[in-house]
C-alpha cells in the first residue's frame, strides 16, 4: 500500500450519505439498480452503525455498507456494495477497509457475510463459493459470484439448500 496517502477508517455518518452516492455514480453504472444485490437492499436502510468509510483528510475515498438478510431464516449479514474512488483503486484501500469492517463484524458476534463479487479477490480476506449448494437469493445471480464468510455459523456447512433472503418480507 502507498502509505504517501494517510487513510483513516471510521464508521459512517450521515452527513456521509451524499459522497457516497457520488463514489458510486463515479464506480458504478446505472445498471446497478437492476442488479439482484441492489433488489436485495432496496426500501430498505443499511446498518450504519457497522458501516464504514475510508477518509483521506477530510475526502471521503471509500465506502462499505452492511443490510441485515436471513439465511436459511437465521440473521446475517449482506455486504455491499464496496466502492473505492477510482483515483484510489490499486493502492490496498479495498483490502485494508474490508478487513478492519469484518474484524469489527466479528468482535460484534456477527456470525455469517454474504456478498456478491470477485473470488479472487474477496477469498484473501477469506470469503468462499457456495460449494455445491443449492442456492436461492432474490432473483438471478451467477453463483459463482456469491460468496460468504463465516464466524462460528454452521448455517452453510449444516445445509443442502440455501435460502438468501430480505431480512424483512
Amino acid at each position: 500500500m502507498n502509505h504517501k496517502n494517510k487513510i483513516n477508517i471510521r464508521l459512517e455518518q450521515y452527513q456521509d450519505n451524499e459522497s457516497i452516492e457520488e463514489l458510486y455514480s463515479l464506480s458504478f453504472s446505472p445498471g446497478r439498480y437492476v442488479k439482484s444485490a441492489f433488489r436485495m437492499r432496496e426500501k430498505y436502510s443499511h446498518l450504519i452503525d457497522i458501516s464504514y468509510v475510508s477518509t483521506i483528510g477530510r475526502n471521503i475515498i471509500g465506502s462499505l455498507r452492511y443490510w441485515n438478510i436471513l439465511v436459511n431464516s437465521e440473521p446475517a449479514l449482506l455486504l455491499g456494495p464496496v466502492v473505492i474512488h477510482p483515483k484510489y483503486r490499486g493502492k490496498g484501500y479495498g483490502q485494508e477497509l474490508l478487513k478492519f469492517s469484518i474484524q469489527n463484524c466479528k468482535l460484534n458476534n456477527f456470525k455469517l457475510i454474504i456478498l456478491i463479487g470477485d473470488l479472487i479477490y474477496y477469498s484473501k480476506i477469506g470469503f468462499k463459493r457456495f460449494e455445491k449448494k443449492d442456492l436461492s437469493f432474490i432473483g438471478p445471480v451467477n453463483k459463482d459470484r456469491l460468496l460468504y464468510i463465516d464466524f462460528g455459523s454452521n448455517i452453510v456447512q449444516e445445509s443442502e439448500k440455501i435460502e438468501i433472503k430480505r431480512y424483512i418480507d
